[in-house]
C-alpha cells in the first residue's frame, strides 16, 4: 500500500461505499444467472446448436465479461480506495469490452428477427461471421487505451464515479468513439429495424395465406424480440447520464445518487437475459404463476356481492376473461400457443429456418 501512495503516477481516490455495494451485488447476481444458464445451455446437446442458442449465447457471455469487470470493485470495496494501476486497467478493459459487445450482439439477434421475420431467411454461418467480427473488434477499441495513454501523462482507464474503474473524464472523446457512440449507433439501428419489422407485421396481418402462418409469424417475434428490448431500456439510464456530463464537462452531472442505480440497472443485464431466455425457451414456466393469480383474485371476487346467481355469472365471466388474459400474456412471454401445434410454411430462401425455431424450444 505504501508504494502505491509513493508512487505519483497511481492516484488514489476514495470510493463511494454504499454504491460499490449495490453494484456488487447486481454484478454477483448477474454472474452467477449467467454461469448457470451457461451450463445449462451446453449440456442440452438437442438445443445448443440452434443459430438463436449461440446468438444468446454470445450475449450472455458479454454480459458475464462485463459483471466479471464490475466484480473486480470488491478489491476497491476491501482497501476502501481506487488505485490507478495495472488492475484498473484491467477493470477498464473488461467493463469496456463486455458492454460494447453486449450492444453489438443485441443488434445481430435484432438483424436475426428482422431477416426470419420480413424475409422468412436464416443465415446459416451469421453467428460465426458475427464472432470474427464482434470479438475481434471490441478486444482491440478496449485495448488501445493501453497504446493512447503512453502519448498522454493520464491513465486511460481510472475513476469513474467512485465505484469502479472505466475511461477516464480526461478523454472524453475516446468515451464517446469506444463506448457511447458505439452503443447509439447500435440502438438507433435495433430502433430502425423494429420499426420496419412491425410496419411489415401489422400489414400482413389481414393478407396471410393461413393461421398457422400467421401464429408463427409471432411466435417467433416473441422468442426473440425482447432482448434488443431489454439493452436499449437497461442501458438508455447509464448511458445518458455519462452524454449530458460530457456535453455539459461536468463529469458529476445529477450525482452518484442517480449515477448508481442506473449502473446497478446497466449491471443487472445479464440477470434479465438469463430469465428472459429460460420463459421463452420453456425453461422456466410462467404459467404456474398466472394461474395462482387467478384462483386468488377468483376466490376474493365474489365477496362484494349479495344476490348468489349475479355472483355466480360474475364468477364465471370473471375466471373466463382471467383464463383468456392469462394465456394472452403466457403467450406474449413464452412465444408459444399451447392450444394447438402449428406447421409453419417453408420459406422461400433457406432449410426451414422457421420450423427449426418452432420445434427448438
Amino acid at each position: 500500500m505504501e508504494q502505491l501512495i509513493d508512487n505519483p503516477k497511481l492516484n488514489k481516490v476514495q470510493i463511494h461505499i454504499n454504491g460499490v455495494i449495490a453494484i456488487l451485488s447486481t454484478s454477483t447476481i448477474s454472474n452467477v444467472a449467467v454461469f448457470v444458464m451457461i451450463w445449462w445451455i451446453i449440456t442440452q446437446k438437442h438445443s445448443r446448436h440452434t443459430v438463436v442458442t449461440r446468438l444468446v449465447l454470445n450475449l450472455i457471455l458479454s454480459d458475464f465479461i462485463q459483471s466479471i469487470g464490475f466484480m473486480m470493485s470488491y478489491n476497491w470495496l476491501r482497501i476502501n480506495a481506487i488505485n490507478e494501476g495495472t488492475y484498473c486497467d484491467i477493470q477498464g478493459f473488461l467493463i469496456n469490452l463486455g458492454d460494447v459487445a453486449s450492444g453489438f450482439w443485441a443488434l445481430v439477434i435484432c438483424l436475426h428477427t428482422y431477416m426470419l421475420v420480413v424475409h422468412s431467411y436464416e443465415y446459416s454461418h451469421l453467428v460465426f461471421l458475427a464472432m470474427i467480427i464482434i470479438w475481434p473488434f471490441n478486444i482491440v477499441i478496449s485495448a488501445l487505451g493501453y497504446v493512447i495513454q503512453q502519448a498522454y501523462d493520464e491513465s486511460f482507464y481510472s475513476n469513474a464515479g467512485g465505484s469502479w474503474c472505466w475511461i477516464s473524464p480526461y478523454y472524453p472523446n475516446y468515451r464517446i468513439g469506444f463506448h457511447y457512440g458505439i452503443i447509439l449507433f447500435n440502438a438507433a439501428a435495433m430502433i430502425i429495424l423494429y420499426a420496419v419489422m412491425f410496419t411489415v407485421i401489422y400489414r400482413r396481418q389481414g393478407s396471410m395465406a393461413t393461421q398457422g402462418s400467421k401464429r408463427v409469424l409471432q411466435s417467433v417475434n416473441k422468442k426473440l424480440v425482447w432482448y434488443p428490448i431489454v439493452y436499449i431500456i437497461l442501458v438508455f439510464p447509464l448511458a445518458l447520464q455519462r452524454i449530458v456530463a460530457i456535453a455539459t464537462e461536468n463529469p458529476n452531472v445529477w450525482g452518484i445518487n442517480y449515477l448508481i442505480p442506473a449502473a446497478c440497472v446497466f449491471t443487472s443485464a445479464g440477470f434479465v437475459n438469463t430469465i428472459i431466455y429460460g420463459i421463452t425457451r420453456n425453461i422456466v414456466s410462467v404459467k404456474p404463476v398466472l394461474e395462482k393469480i387467478r384462483r386468488f383474485t377468483s376466490s376474493s371476487f365474489p365477496s362484494t356481492f349479495s344476490d348468489s346467481a349475479t355472483m355466480t355469472n360474475m364468477t364465471n365471466i370473471h375466471n373466463n376473461s382471467l383464463q383468456k388474459s392469462g394465456e394472452f400474456f403466457s403467450t406474449i412471454i413464452t412465444g408459444a400457443d399451447s392450444s394447438s401445434v402449428i406447421t409453419p410454411p417453408s420459406p422461400t430462401y433457406s432449410n426451414e429456418p422457421l420450423n427449426n425455431l418452432q420445434n427448438n424450444p
